[in-house]
């Protein structure tokens, strides 16, 4: 990658201000992941185009009628499956979904915070991406799609679970699409 003037002369810029600071805090969005195969939710595309969040991922909604985040929720997952070179007929059938993983962002990060120059990570991708990477001091803002929680009892389940529970309702309703199906995850109790 050849890098124009103006943009090495930022990132002369960047360190020297990261050097001199007492402490230095990254604040990370969609961007730092595009690279790790999760789509930009607002590019053209995008999952908010095809999914308004001020429905999809609005509270009271949720609690109407859970199915349409869990609709949206699947769709991100089978994106970055198909970014990733998976197949949608196989992720469905076999249940196992690729899943992004960190790249050299994020590792750039890590190194940053080895040698005291970063004190800390915000975030607001819910990838976990930074933490898989090695970050230790990261701020979540959204949460993330490592685990899920009940909101009435809060009990919290790995991801997997549901990717389970996605998969064997896809096995008994060969047939059924994400975009009709109403699928929303059983409490698996404590």
């Amino acid at each position: 990658m050849v890098l124009s003037a103006e943009a090495i002369s930022s990132i002369e810029q960047a360190t020297k201000l990261m050097v001199n600071a007492r402490s230095v805090s990254v604040f990370t969005g969609a961007g730092i992941s595009v690279e790790s195969g999760i789509p930009d939710f607002r590019s053209p595309g995008g999952l908010w185009e095809r999914y308004d969040p001020f429905e999809y991922c609005n509270y009271d909604r949720f609690k109407e009628r859970p199915e349409m985040f869990w609709r949206m929720a699947r769709e991100l997952v089978m994106d970055v499956h198909c970014k990733l070179g998976g197949s949608r007929d196989e992720a469905l059938r076999t249940g196992e979904f690729r899943i992004a993983e960190p790249n050299p962002a994020h590792r750039a990060i890590v190194d940053l915070e080895k040698l005291g120059i970063v004190s800390g990570v915000v975030t607001q991708n819910i990838d976990g991406l930074h933490r898989i990477a090695g970050s230790k001091k990261v701020i979540e803002l959204h949460g993330n799609d490592r685990t899920c929680t009940c909101m009435t009892c809060r009990y919290q389940v790995p991801q997997s679970e549901v990717v389970r529970q996605w998969s064997e309702f896809q096995r008994e309703n060969p047939t059924a699409s994400i975009e009709t199906d109403g699928f929303v995850p059983k409490h698996v109790g404590e």
